[in-house]
């Protein structure tokens, strides 16, 4: 365990805000900015230094510095207090500029060309990959389920792949594909977004080595991950996951599941669960991961049940690790259920005796 109020009072939160690019300025005794985790355009994130604490009035998202610092860098709650801990720069200079650089308009026909042919070609890397194969195998993710939903490995090779296929290498850049000349996601998995025809609208990637941010987007919106797939399954109900390993452990199991990409639900996102009758909330068990099932279940209202993650674990796919863990989960979805239906009793008894 860390101490997290020593961690808080050697990280102040105001000066690793700053830090990250954000300007605040004072209101009150509070201070104010515009926020680095969404397309703020009045300032709506608030740093109290009186609670060490931080919100933004926008997105919904707050917490303490290990919070932030855990949102800026894609790392976990008890990863970043571990790096804290260790009295390192809580936010390196790489990390921040990929943090806050402004998301891109949605994709035109020709960056969806470019993104297909990225997947494309970094499809066919993989399989050459033993020590991918191997991580993946780690990560409780099979050969078939990474062929199905087409993983790739950024090996190297794309400017020249794209240039052979008459794409241009600028819009390539514009979307953080390839920077000053070599390719932005070289050693990382990629997890593509597909739509409903299996063609490619979106992908993130997942570092191997331990340098650099975890993941990297592409610099565009990001989707609600697997929207697509869930829908097309034909079931009423989807599970709701944070990272795009979660949502592959759940493609893993078969279970209909879509990834925040994060811990923020944006409108259009919680516009595609609400077509769901019901929405397992099954996300992160840290400050974060709460915060984010009790606004959604808050947006959602009665279609939306959260599931504790069983065995102390700490995210979906740690439990995806384990040796009987997807059983483990679905008895903790049947607990939400009966947990739901006890609750809706309860309500009805209580209305059946106000009435009498």
């Amino acid at each position: 365990m860390h101490d997290v109020a020593a961690i808080r009072a050697a990280h102040p939160i105001a000066e690793t805000v700053v830090s990250a690019g954000v300007e605040l300025r004072p209101s009150g005794r509070r201070l104010a900015g515009l926020c680095p985790f969404h397309r703020d355009r009045d300032p709506s994130f608030v740093v109290y230094p009186e609670t060490a604490s931080w919100f933004c009035y926008g997105c919904h998202a707050g917490g303490d510095v290990i919070d932030f610092v855990a949102r800026i860098r894609g790392t976990s709650f008890r990863e970043t207090a571990a790096l804290l801990s260790q009295g390192l720069p809580a936010l390196p200079a790489n990390v921040v500029r990929l943090s806050i650089r402004p998301p891109a308009a949605r994709l035109d026909a020709a960056a969806l060309a470019i993104v297909e042919a990225t997947v494309a070609h970094y499809e066919r890397a993989l399989p050459k990959f033993r020590d991918v194969r191997s991580y993946l195998a780690r990560r409780g993710i099979s050969m078939e389920t990474a062929r199905r939903l087409r993983l790739g490995y950024a090996s190297g090779g794309l400017a020249r792949q794209l240039r052979s296929s008459g794409l241009r290498l600028d819009v390539a850049a514009r979307l953080g594909l390839i920077a000053g000349g070599r390719e932005a996601f070289t050693g990382r998995i990629v997890v593509p977004d597909l739509d409903v025809q299996g063609r490619t609208t979106w992908l993130t990637g997942r570092a191997l080595a331990g340098t650099g941010p975890r993941y990297l987007n592409l610099r565009a919106p990001s989707p609600l991950l697997g929207v697509a797939q869930a829908s097309q399954v034909g079931s009423d109900a989807v599970v709701v996951v944070e990272g795009p390993f979660d949502w592959l452990t759940a493609c893993e199991w078969e279970i209909p599941a879509v990834a925040l990409v994060g811990t923020h639900a944006s409108r259009r996102s919680l516009a595609a669960l609400r077509g769901f009758r019901t929405v397992y909330l099954a996300l992160d068990a840290d400050g974060p991961g709460r915060r984010a099932s009790a606004q959604i279940a808050s947006a959602l209202g009665g279609r939306a049940l959260t599931v504790a993650l069983p065995g102390g674990v700490h995210d979906f796919n740690e439990l995806g690790q384990q040796r009987g863990g997807r059983d483990a989960f679905l008895r903790a979805l049947a607990a939400a259920r009966t947990r739901q239906e006890e609750s809706w009793q309860q309500i009805d008894q209580t209305r059946r005796g106000r009435a009498a």
